[in-house]
Order: C-alpha cells, then structure tokens, then sequence
C-alpha cells in the first residue's frame, strides 16, 4: 500500500514545487485530510492547472471556513 508519486512543475523563481490539480486531487486524503471532491470544489474559481500544496491548502481553508447562507 504505497503512496502514488506526484510528479512537479516547479516555477520560476518561486521555490516551491507546482502540481497538476489533477494529481492533487487524487492524493487528497494523504496531503489535506479531505476528500477529492473538497480540493475541486475549493479550487473551482481558479485560474491555471498547477498550484503548490500550500496553495491548495489556504484554498481549502478558505473553503471549509465559509459562512453558508
């Protein structure tokens, strides 16, 4: 039972490996604690295909914190 490897894009000057959202969201459970369905619906609105998982992260956070009305 082993962890699949995500392979990274690393951008320019940032320092910080970048990931397909894809791969991200199949490794949901082992890098955030939630399901595939949370990191799409937290990542819906933005542009691109490759974050760092602290992006994701603060994505998520920012996801799970919002006020439903």
């Amino acid at each position: 039972m082993g962890v699949k490897k995500i392979s990274k894009t690393p951008e320019a000057g940032s320092g910080m490996p970048r990931y397909e959202l894809d791969e991200l969201k199949a490794q949901a459970k082992e890098l955030f604690g939630v399901r595939a369905e949370v990191v799409a619906a937290a990542m819906h609105d933005t542009d691109g295909q490759h974050f760092s998982i602290a992006e994701v992260q603060g994505k998520i956070q920012q996801f799970m914190k919002a006020k439903v009305v």
